[in-house]
């Protein structure tokens, strides 16, 4: 068997079980006519108290077909100002320079597009079937070289007109900058900053080096979705070069990305036709981020590459000019395998030290349960989520914040700085929070122990997720659950939780009219993976210890907006 059917094959670990102990057989289709009844297969959470998106998110809508199978239009790397040497000391002192050598990147659109299918703006997380991941601060820092400790990136709207700004720190004026207009065209900066005099002055050096900066921070940093744009807000933070250093860029780009994968995941069609459209933020980011996480989703040669960059800072460069995995349905092939996906490489930077700028990134900071703040974009970072990516122990989190919040930060960042309108800040409770980031840190007793299938914390999450994306996924969770269950029922030999007669009648129909829609499927799709029947060992029942406090490990802060 191939990696890559092993892969989508595998299935240990994951689906959702009853807690009764009545066995939940679905009828999944029509063994005569074998034919997939658009309705008989429900993914949907049995508990929605915290998925409050359920029905209105993308992977609704293509479960539904409304949105159709269409990628993301994810641009590629925009053709930024030309990089001089003697901007390095600018860049250097702004904390920009890391980013600088990882600029040439294409995302693949197929695989950021799977992956913005299973991101759960409630949570700040994906949802996968073998539990909740995410991109954290720990994530960024290492990939990028960006600072996640810091000022949040906001800075106070002078009175100025932008015209005059620009005149001021770029020594020029754009040509369509009228009418109280805050952004500039991206192509505009390259025509007028491509060539450098021999004989220029430090000022003009450093308004160079102003617009190179800018328009890394347009095209690569912060992009919205047109990528052809940068709003004049981010020219204030390089006014000062000495205060843009003092900034958190990392925590800043991640709020940017949270927020731009929490309205591309939001259900935003009633026409019929696909919900695909254009992604901001750094994408690029995000796909550094998968193949780190998901070797098989990482380029064939991931190995040889990480032998050949393992010293390589930031992470980031040992990806650059990799080249995706090809084949005929990509954005299919995701999903399916994002359906089966059990493998996750949950620390990945174990055995590194991480340094930025000559000093250690303590590891409480990648933990703090703070809002992410990028002047209006306030997205929440939820690392008491995902504590299995620091090596502690995962027990169920706190409810997320409220629907209402998180929907009013979403709108409030669809509609971004109004042109000619006074800019739109994070307010000063979030400002607080992250201020006061190290009092909010995520903790959990440290463990190598896997989650296993009939763990506290698997058990519970079952019953709130939605684990496929795909019907054919369904089918083989269903079938997963039906296996891991018969196990233990047979196990324990018909006590508490055993199957009944009739039971075992509805499992053998339930596994017959799995088998035969996983076979109708493989004739409809020929050329991708099918998901086969995994090997199931004796489970690990190991007894989730007690707690000796009824209080959970760590209390999370109440929101004040």
């Amino acid at each position: 068997m191939s990696s890559d059917e092993e892969a989508a094959g595998r299935g240990r670990g994951r689906g959702r079980r009853g807690r009764g102990s009545r066995l939940r057989v679905p009828r999944l289709m029509d063994p005569y006519s074998m034919r997939l009844p658009p309705a008989t297969i429900d993914p949907s959470p049995v508990d929605a108290t915290l998925l409050w998106g359920h029905g209105q998110h993308r992977i609704d809508s293509v479960w539904t077909n409304e949105a159709g199978d269409r990628s993301f239009h994810v641009r590629g790397t925009t053709i930024l100002v030309p990089y001089r040497e003697l901007y390095r000391p600018y860049l250097e002192a702004a904390g920009l320079l890391s980013v600088v050598p990882l600029v040439p990147m294409n995302p693949d659109a197929s695989l950021i597009t799977a992956l913005v299918e299973r991101w759960r703006p409630e949570t700040s997380t994906f949802h996968l079937p073998c539990g909740e991941v995410t991109i954290t601060l720990e994530d960024v820092v290492t990939l990028s070289g960006l600072a996640i400790d810091g000022d949040a990136v906001v800075v106070d709207i002078p009175d100025e007109e932008w015209s005059a700004i620009c005149l001021r720190l770029l020594g020029r004026v754009p040509y369509d900058l009228v009418g109280g207009v805050a952004v500039v065209r991206i192509t505009w900066l390259r025509v007028e900053f491509s060539h450098l005099p021999d004989d220029a002055s430090q000022e003009v050096i450093e308004q160079f080096a102003r617009a190179y900066a800018l328009s890394l921070i347009g095209g690569v940093l912060f992009p919205d979705r047109s990528g052809s744009t940068v709003h004049l807000q981010y020219l204030l933070l390089i006014e000062d070069w000495e205060r843009a250093g003092g900034f958190a860029w990392g925590a800043a780009v991640l709020s940017y990305l949270y927020r731009e994968m929490g309205r591309s995941s939001l259900h935003i069609s009633h026409t019929g036709t696909s919900l695909a459209g254009d992604l901001g933020g750094w994408v690029a980011l995000l796909q550094f981020w998968a193949w780190e996480r998901f070797p098989h989703l990482a380029p064939r040669d991931s190995e040889t590459r990480a032998q050949a960059t393992e010293d390589a800072h930031p992470r980031g460069l040992r990806w650059l000019s990799a080249s995706s995995r090809q084949y005929g349905d990509q954005l299919f092939q995701y999903k399916l395998w994002l359906d089966a996906m059990d493998t996750v490489v949950w620390q990945p930077y174990r055995e590194r030290a991480l340094h930025l700028r000559g000093s250690v990134i303590q590891s409480e900071t990648f933990r703090a349960v703070v809002p992410l703040i990028c002047f209006s974009s306030v997205m929440w970072h939820h690392p008491d989520r995902v504590l299995r990516q620091f090596g502690m122990r995962q027990h169920e989190p706190h409810q997320p914040h409220p629907e209402a919040e998180v929907r009013f930060f979403l709108r409030q960042a669809t509609r971004g700085p109004s042109r000619g309108q006074q800019l739109v800040h994070a307010s000063r409770e979030s400002l607080d929070f992250w201020n006061r980031r190290h009092e909010f840190v995520a903790t959990s007793s440290y463990t190598d122990e896997e989650l296993v299938y009939h763990s506290e914390h698997m058990e519970w999450y079952r019953d709130v997720t939605r684990r496929s994306g795909t019907r054919r996924g369904a089918v083989a969770e269903a079938l997963y659950d039906t296996i891991e269950h018969a196990e233990v029922s047979l196990r324990d030999g018909g006590r508490a939780g055993g199957l009944t007669p009739d039971q075992c009648e509805d499992l053998a129909d339930f596994m017959a009219s799995g088998v035969a829609t996983l076979g109708f499927e493989q004739r409809r799709y020929p050329d991708l993976t099918v998901p086969v029947q995994p090997h199931y060992a004796e489970p690990v029942m190991t007894a989730w210890p007690e707690r000796t406090d009824p209080t959970p490990d760590w209390v999370a802060p109440e929101p004040q907006f």
